[in-house]
């Protein structure tokens, strides 16, 4: 009933070879601009619905471009969407099923071993920049000059504070043009104003830019606010201490300051005639936090948020937008983070050289042609839970127990269907097929997971915040913040 994992690995790349020669791509090199929102929910955008939320240079794009409705993230959190984005796989290959800790710099997603995106590109003729959130690891070896890119503006880390650029060590975080920096403004400002640079340097050269954001994750900070770390005082988040109305309003002050840099960014392009020559991607790596989910209903109606198996966890909104190559169109095709790799080899016409073949396909087909993409199984994992999806049935593996849902009737995961006699087959398939994968697909620490029994792993950053803080806390008192 179900095809094995070697099978689906054959069809893949079936799928992926004829797309190459596909007759709508430009015969230039064409520029790709992705944009990696954090923790932004599928409802992050006023054209997703997002509630008390502006994004107009967004929705603009979404209007006269390609909206995905039914588009994934990789994981429910941060690092390995981000690997399975540069890589176009799946990324238990490379070892993770959780995150990078900054930490650590002895780990983290090595271009020597895996195919990475940029130095493809970088190979290829492109001019490379990333600017942003890495967390790919710490260490000089995955860093992003190691992974081809010919500038990096931004942090290391998961996250930092948008003010004082202090990151979960409570250091400054912060590099402008790969070497550390003390440059001072908001981040989100900070990182607009780069990528503009960047365009205005390339312009005469086909480039690619990622463009992976601090917005929104947490501390939740809008461009007025004080700074929530210091050097001598460290808090990872106080989203959770805010009233409602003052988390919406540092919520939608992030929206908005990202929002206007994708307007800049356009103006840019539009200013030196390169609209009609560059893709433009816009994504997120997961679900919105838990507080976005109460206070602003950051993913809609869809079950569960960040850290989740269920849809709040892992469905994010998407746009593709290329003048004059793309008509306006929903498309409702499942698709992946995986598939944006793939998908930027075939436009630019770059044959897959390495052993290692992609788990992603390119949409490319299906963005320009509204046309329906080959059924496949997908699978996401993250540490012991395993997510089985297999045309709308969606298994999910955790805390010992299975979960069964049919997406097509009930999109909002209310009714498990694992106990019903007609569905024990099904079940029974779907669970020996998701341990085929496992066993195929992950290497290292995944690989020798146990699917679906909880294994609390240490954090090897802890440290005594009391004592760093001199027993200092924070509180939100009578409309005000209060660090004492």
């Amino acid at each position: 009933m179900f095809k094995n994992f070697i099978t689906s690995s054959v069809i893949l790349l079936i799928v992926i070879l004829p797309s190459c020669s596909t007759p709508n791509k430009t015969p230039s090199k064409p520029n790709v601009i992705v944009i990696l929102a954090d923790d932004l929910g599928y409802a992050g955008l006023s054209c997703f619905g997002g509630e008390g939320i502006s994004t107009p240079h967004l929705d603009k794009l979404a209007e006269n471009g390609v909206k995905c409705t039914n588009f994934y993230a990789n994981s429910t959190v941060c690092s390995p969407t981000r690997v399975a984005l540069l890589s176009g796989r799946y990324q238990q290959r490379v070892g993770l099923d959780h995150i990078y800790f900054h930490c650590v710099d002895s780990v983290g997603f090595d271009p020597k071993t895996n195919p990475s995106l940029p130095v493809i590109l970088k190979e290829n003729g492109y001019k490379t920049g990333v600017f942003g959130k890495w967390h790919l690891g710490s260490g000089k070896n995955y860093q992003p000059r190691a992974h081809g890119f010919d500038d990096f503006v931004g942090f290391l880390d998961g996250n930092i504070d948008f003010i004082s650029k202090h990151n979960t060590e409570s250091e400054v975080d912060w590099f402008v043009h790969h070497e550390p920096s003390n440059e001072k403004g908001y981040v989100t400002h900070l990182l607009n104003d780069a990528v503009v640079d960047f365009i205005e340097r390339e312009k005469d050269n086909p480039f690619f830019i990622y463009l992976p954001e601090a917005a929104v994750h947490v501390p939740m900070q809008g461009p007025n606010d004080p700074p929530l770390r210091t050097d001598d005082f460290y808090t990872y988040k106080v989203d959770h201490k805010f009233p409602k109305d003052e988390y919406m309003r540092r919520y939608a002050e992030m929206i908005t300051a990202m929002d206007n840099g994708v307007g800049k960014i356009v103006e840019s392009l539009k200013k030196h005639k390169l609209l009609e020559n560059t893709l433009i991607i816009f994504s997120s790596d997961n679900g919105g936090e838990p507080t976005g989910v109460k206070y602003g209903k950051v993913n809609g109606k869809h079950r569960g948020h960040k850290g989740d198996m269920y849809e709040g966890g892992i469905k994010v909104p998407t746009l593709f937008y290329w003048k004059g190559k793309l008509q306006p169109q929903v498309n409702s095709q499942t698709m992946l983070t995986m598939d944006i790799f793939p998908t930027i080899m075939d436009i630019a016409n770059i044959p897959y050289k390495t052993n290692s073949a992609p788990d992603g396909v390119s949409v490319w087909n299906s963005l320009s042609a509204n046309t329906p993409l080959e059924p496949r199984d997908i699978f996401w994992m993250h540490r012991e839970r395993l997510v089985y999806r297999h045309g709308d049935l969606k298994l999910i593996w955790q805390n010992g127990n299975n979960e069964l849902y049919d997406l097509a009737k009930d999109p909002l995961e209310t009714t498990d269907l694992k106990n019903l006699p007609e569905y024990q087959d099904i079940l029974a398939d779907m669970i020996k097929t998701g341990e085929e994968w496992h066993k195929n697909t992950a290497t290292g620490f995944p690989k020798q997971r146990e699917l679906g029994v909880r294994v609390n792993t240490p954090w090897p950053c802890k440290r005594d915040l009391k004592l760093f803080n001199n027993n200092k806390s924070y509180h939100w008192i009578n409309n005000e913040a209060v660090i004492k």
